[in-house]
């Protein structure tokens, strides 16, 4: 009889430990220093709280923390003097890429629609009718009416004054983004971004081939729909990094086209990044689709740069050389310049002096040409032989 109930007992208290080691471990990460909590005050602006601060992780169904590096999450009513009731949440994460992740997974409406000034987080953000949700620094914000209908102005005041009481840096699209094609438009639809592995099946959907991505070391990456064909883009930290995922990568993707299982139209290392095209029509629809891609690589060095004096010389060389050509063809076109201005105005005068020479009658006893007598100019004319006046 003791057994079973000593069998009881012990189970009861393990499960009543692990259920106390979870609470204290949430309202561990709730009340974190410097976290979410403390940007959700009493007063926020015209608005007072009504309760407390409650610990909810604003995550997708089935979803972890883990899945978006979130540290800690807040979530507090609020009430306008009018009595319109609000809930806002905060969500601190590891870094302002994860916090645009959350973004992209709970997408609703237009990003940035109205151009709702948010303190410079409005860059990142997306409204809707009763919801204004955007991610400034590695926050992640989401502020949405409690009341039917929702009061615009009041929401969009909200938002604004906990937008002013984060101080975490500013609020920009993450770089990869910025190498989706034509990605001024995709900015505008349902994107997706992801900084682990399950958040990247959440977004792209379940793709066996994705499995061999690993995701560490601060690995990124980006998907987007272009027509019927969705292009996934994973960026490594390091060439290192890519080129080991690279190999794992196609020996996964030869594996699923051998055994005939569902993989990606066309796959190709692009610098740092493994890109992937699935449903597309035809390989050269989706070989066009990555030649889309462009890879920009910024290589810098935390110390010295070793190959700092190779570099100083080739820097020079080229300098002094392009100083030389400069030289010879500055000079070139000087000669030419000298030369073209003597014989314009060479030629100018020596056409004036012929023309004023046609204009007067010269007299010549040698045959119409000029005779020169310079022998005469070296003495004086005899006088003896001149036919006096009046003489013959």
């Amino acid at each position: 009889m003791l057994a079973p109930f000593r069998l009881f007992r012990k189970a009861f208290f393990a499960a009543f430990a692990a259920a106390l080691s979870a609470v204290l471990c949430a309202s561990a990460l709730a009340q974190t220093p410097g976290g979410a909590p403390k940007l959700l005050p009493e007063r926020l602006g015209d608005f007072r709280a009504a309760g407390f601060v409650a610990q909810m992780l604003p995550l997708p169904p089935g979803a972890s923390p883990e899945d978006y590096g979130v540290t800690s999450s807040s979530v507090r009513r609020y009430e306008s003097a009018n009595g319109a009731a609000f809930l806002a949440a905060v969500v601190q994460t590891a870094s302002s890429s994860a916090a645009y992740s959350l973004l992209t997974e709970r997408a609703e409406g237009e990003p940035g629609a109205g151009r709702i000034d948010l303190g410079g987080a409005e860059a990142v953000s997306r409204v809707t009718s009763d919801s204004i949700a955007f991610v400034k620094g590695p926050m992640y914000v989401r502020v949405e009416s409690s009341s039917k209908p929702a009061a615009a102005d009041e929401l969009t005041a909200l938002a604004r004054a906990v937008a002013g009481s984060i101080d975490a840096g500013t609020s920009e699209l993450p770089v990869l983004v910025l190498h989706l094609p034509e990605w001024e438009q995709k900015v505008r639809e349902r994107i997706g971004y992801a900084v682990s592995a399950a958040a990247l099946r959440r977004a792209a959907g379940d793709q066996p081939a994705l499995d061999a991505v690993p995701f560490d070391g601060g690995t990124e990456a980006v998907t987007a729909l272009y027509g019927d064909s969705r292009l996934v883009i994973v960026e490594f930290p390091t060439p290192q990094h890519a080129f080991d995922a690279d190999a794992a990568i196609t020996n996964r993707v030869n594996e699923l086209r051998a055994a005939g299982r569902p993989a990606p139209a066309a796959y190709k290392r692009v610098g740092n990044y493994s890109v992937f095209v699935y449903g597309a029509a035809d390989g050269a629809a989706a070989e066009q689709l990555i030649s889309g891609v462009k890879y920009e690589k910024d290589v810098r060095w935390l110390g010295r740069n070793p190959r700092a004096e190779e570099i100083a010389v080739r820097h020079y060389t080229a300098t002094m050389g392009g100083v030389l050509v400069t030289t010879l063809i500055t000079t070139g076109l000087a000669i030419l310049l000298c030369l073209g201005v003597g014989a314009l105005i060479g030629g100018t005068v020596f056409l004036r002096r012929r023309a004023r020479q046609a204009e007067h009658e010269v007299y010549s006893d040698a045959g119409g040409m000029v005779r020169l007598n310079i022998e005469d100019l070296n003495a004086p004319a005899p006088s003896t032989k001149l036919v006096g006046q009046g003489e013959d």
